[in-house]
């Protein structure tokens, strides 16, 4: 059976770190490595973390002493670190069933095209497992039952029909990726401190197919503490913005029409708001692709009298 580094990534999640690692641990199918990092974490979690220094499947514990930035760059660092077939990311503030990485790797054996596996994801708040799933919001959303069954895809296709425009991946805890694949490129290439995740999945769908499993076998933590585009609206465009300009100097699948619908969607800008506060990141998407960044001020001021908080 193929091997699987399991990269807990840790900033401040003291509160539900020993879940997650003893989730890992309690897996039914073995992990062959935990690697285990910590960004300079001040809430205790070192000393919770140092307490596994001498378990058999922990095979590094690197822990920081000054704050990366970036969750990327801890994944980046897990990833040079990894020797397994495969690679969970294992969210420090997640958990899963014992059962999650038995599920993928029976995916992985099915599906062997697949370098991208997935499952349902219930959503926690706290300690309250909330009614809806990952599945059942988006296939109400998209008006689907497509995320009610198994399934496998071309990378491309998933790409320009789902996750591009919706983001439909929407947990790196209940990923596995094929290893050489996050071994290829460094997940950390572009500055993004928010959407790193679906930076990665696009460039591992670029060259593999994806597969995904109905089962809830994976927990996400919404009360965590993790970062929250949701309320840093300009910062969460600037990076959608990064990515989009990355997919259209790499891929040749993206033409205007889909360009217009993933700004409209993804990119929604109040360039009137806060302009010389933003101007160094104007200046990066101008530097970039000008193009693309006059696209950008087009399609968002016709929204002029919409009022947006970006």
């Amino acid at each position: 059976m193929d091997k699987v580094s399991v990269i807990i990534p840790n900033y401040n999640h003291a509160r539900f770190l020993k879940k997650r690692i003893e989730s890992v641990l309690m897996q039914s199918v073995k992990p062959a490595e935990i690697i285990i990092l910590d960004d300079c974490s001040t809430d205790g979690s070192k000393d919770l973390i140092n307490q596994y220094r001498d378990h058999t499947l922990v095979s590094h514990i690197i822990i920081n002493d000054k704050n990366s930035g970036s969750p990327f760059k801890q994944w980046q660092k897990g990833i040079l670190h990894a020797t397994g077939d495969w690679i969970w990311i294992a969210e420090s503030d997640d958990y899963a069933e014992q059962e999650f990485l038995k599920e993928m790797l029976t995916l992985a054996n099915k599906y062997q095209r697949a370098g991208l596996l997935y499952c349902d994801s219930a959503i926690v708040e706290g300690d309250t497992v909330q009614s809806e799933s990952f599945a059942t919001i988006k296939n109400r959303k998209l008006n689907t039952d497509r995320w009610s069954n198994t399934y496998t895809e071309q990378g491309i296709k998933e790409l320009i029909d789902y996750l591009m425009l919706d983001g439909t991946i929407n947990n790196t805890s209940a990923v596995l990726f094929k290893a050489s694949l996050l071994k290829s490129f460094a997940v950390d290439e572009l500055p993004l401190r928010y959407i790193g995740d679906k930076f990665v999945f696009c460039r591992v769908l670029l060259k593999s197919d994806i597969a995904y499993s109905p089962l809830i076998l994976n927990y996400y933590q919404s009360g965590g503490g993790k970062p929250k585009h949701t309320t840093d609206y300009f910062q969460y465009a600037f990076e959608q913005y990064l990515i989009l300009d990355w997919m259209l100097r790499n891929a040749n699948f993206i033409d205007v029409q889909l360009q217009k619908k993933f700004i409209r969607q993804n990119i929604q800008i109040a360039f009137l708001k806060h302009p010389f506060k933003r101007w160094g990141q104007y200046l990066v998407m101008m530097r970039s692709n000008f193009s693309l960044f006059l696209m950008v001020i087009q399609i968002n001021f016709k929204r002029s009298f919409i009022k947006i908080d970006s």
